[in-house]
């Protein structure tokens, strides 16, 4: 895939896992979340990035965001870390494969914060980030992703550490950053300087996800406003950030999420939906994209 940006061509990225599984009864708990699937339900992993095929993703995003050593050591499975980022990377290929008739798909690696993405304060020091992206990105490449996703990002410091990773393996790195509002980070830093050293260390895609999305779009505007030689995305979520991060009450539905979106076609290189979305959020995404064309 080509990092040069295509101003109207917008792709379109998959939806949440972790709160799918949980919507379809797999307990998805923590630390592992996620990765708790690929041990236990692997099938059910390959059937949810089927179905995003089906709802019209071009993207697909490998559940990948909590296989580091890092968080499999708190269950001390810190051994199957390669093991189960491959397999991770093999159902999205495989869902890939058997949906050839849907077009290109494009596998994603997720590279996620070594601790939780609502406290900043948790982050690790940096000889610990260089040594766990380092090892994550290339066990990532090695497993054969097509680009790397370096999302959900709560600090400046850790961003920019894993986007180096990342870029070190020579594949294509977007980074996506998760704001506390549509100007800062939950630690107070500012997105926008942050977002232009990404650009100038190579990423090829810088977005805003795991937020609300009315602060998304608020951020990605901000971006959009002074980042014009780089692709943007945005990907939102539908929690209650502030006190209970997975309260998903105040759902939007697939007709609303669509409403939502529209308005950003114009602007943005690519769309789709972090934690609470859906394949029919998605279906209807990519029902307003092909609409407005």
């Amino acid at each position: 895939m080509s990092g040069e940006k295509q101003p109207h061509a917008v792709l379109i990225l998959d939806g949440a896992m972790g709160t799918e599984l949980e919507r379809r009864g797999f307990d998805a708990r923590l630390p592992l979340w996620s990765a708790w699937a690929l041990i236990e339900a692997p099938d059910l992993v390959k059937q949810i990035h089927a179905d995003y095929i089906r709802a019209g993703a071009q993207v697909l995003t490998a559940a990948t965001f909590r296989t580091t050593r890092h968080t499999l050591a708190k269950e001390k499975l810190a051994a199957w870390s390669g093991e189960l980022t491959a397999l991770a990377i093999r159902l999205a290929r495989e869902a890939a494969t058997s949906a050839a008739q849907q077009g290109e798909i494009t596998v994603a690696g997720s590279i996620a914060p070594l601790e939780d993405c609502y406290h900043p304060e948790l982050t690790p020091a940096d000889e610990i980030l260089v040594r766990e992206h380092d090892y994550t990105a290339k066990i990532l490449a090695q497993a054969g992703v097509d680009i790397l996703l370096v999302e959900t990002q709560n600090s400046a410091r850790e961003a920019e550490i894993a986007a180096r990773a990342a870029l070190g393996t020579g594949l294509p790195v977007w980074v996506s950053l998760m704001p506390r509002n549509e100007r800062e980070f939950f630690n107070g830093e500012l997105l926008l300087p942050t977002a232009r050293r990404l650009r100038d260390l190579g990423a090829s895609a810088i977005l805003i996800n795991c937020c609300p999305p009315n602060i998304a779009a608020a951020a990605f505007r901000a971006l959009r406003a002074d980042l014009t030689d780089v692709r943007l995305g945005v990907y939102p979520n539908f929690a209650a950030v502030e006190g209970q991060p997975w309260d998903f009450s105040a759902k939007l539905t697939p007709a609303d999420f669509a409403e939502w979106a529209l308005p950003l076609v114009p602007e943005t290189d690519v769309l789709g939906g972090c934690c609470g979305t859906t394949p029919e959020h998605i279906a209807a995404l990519h029902r307003a994209i092909s609409g407005h064309k």
